[in-house]
């Protein structure tokens, strides 16, 4: 059976009781996502569909109070612990756009656990209240609670598997997890303070290269020696 296939009320149907969040309002705020993703008398794939307009839809159902924020998060919770792969999203910013590709739902994650501030403020402190990936602090930026290996690739809950992510580093981090088959350990997302890339200014990346053509050798083989050198000179 394709997508073209299946009835849409149905299968809304059978989302909206297949969730595994037990938070009442969570669970109105995935079928108004779902619903606006695949509007009546439309076939799937569903339009493109402008983050605004879902943040739209779910204030209206609230009626009361400032704009609902937690609109990207509720979606990544649908595309992750409630399994709707489907759900894709394209852009950043005011140009962020959703789109229902496929039917397809995936086994249910066990539910997120709910930290204590205690237990937060601790993986905080660990982090200096940085983002781990960008290093970036509040109130820039909002930071969020990251599981570093996701659970729906067997990370626990333990304090060593959770790390502090800005939105948009932990909205890369979701994308970059989508479908990827690589060991977690070696991921740079998971554990970026031994294996993301190391910035290095683009004054000095200049340098490099000047120095580097001068010598007749290259940028990559330049640079190892001079941190060979230095390592020595520390040992």
């Amino acid at each position: 059976m394709t997508d073209t296939d299946i009835n849409r009320e149905q299968w809304l149907r059978n989302a909206r009781e297949g969730f595994v969040t037990s938070a009442p309002a969570n669970r109105n705020y995935y079928r108004l996502i779902l619903e606006t993703l695949w509007p009546p008398e439309h076939t799937i794939p569903g339009p493109v569909v402008f983050l605004s307009d879902i943040r739209q839809v779910i204030d209206n159902f609230r009626g009361v109070g400032k704009p609902y924020q937690d609109v990207p998060r509720r979606i990544r919770e649908l595309q992750g612990e409630e399994g709707f792969l489907g759900i894709k999203k394209y852009g950043n910013g005011q140009y962020t756009r959703y789109q229902l590709v496929s039917l397809e739902i995936s086994p249910k994650r066990i539910q997120r656990v709910k930290l204590s501030d205690t237990f937060w403020e601790r993986i905080l402190t660990k982090y200096q209240h940085r983002c781990a990936v960008c290093g970036r602090t509040e109130p820039a930026v909002i930071l969020e609670r990251d599981h570093k290996i996701p659970r729906l690739r067997g990370g626990s809950n333990e304090e060593d598997n959770w790390q502090p992510l800005c939105g948009e580093c932990n909205n890369f981090k979701s994308t970059a997890c989508r479908g990827c088959q690589l060991e977690c350990n070696q991921c740079p997302w998971a554990f970026p303070e031994r294996l993301a890339p190391i910035k290095i200014s683009e004054r000095n990346i200049q340098g490099l290269r000047d120095i580097a053509l001068q010598k007749g050798v290259s940028p990559d083989s330049l640079v190892n020696e001079l941190i060979e050198g230095y390592l020595e000179e520390q040992s």
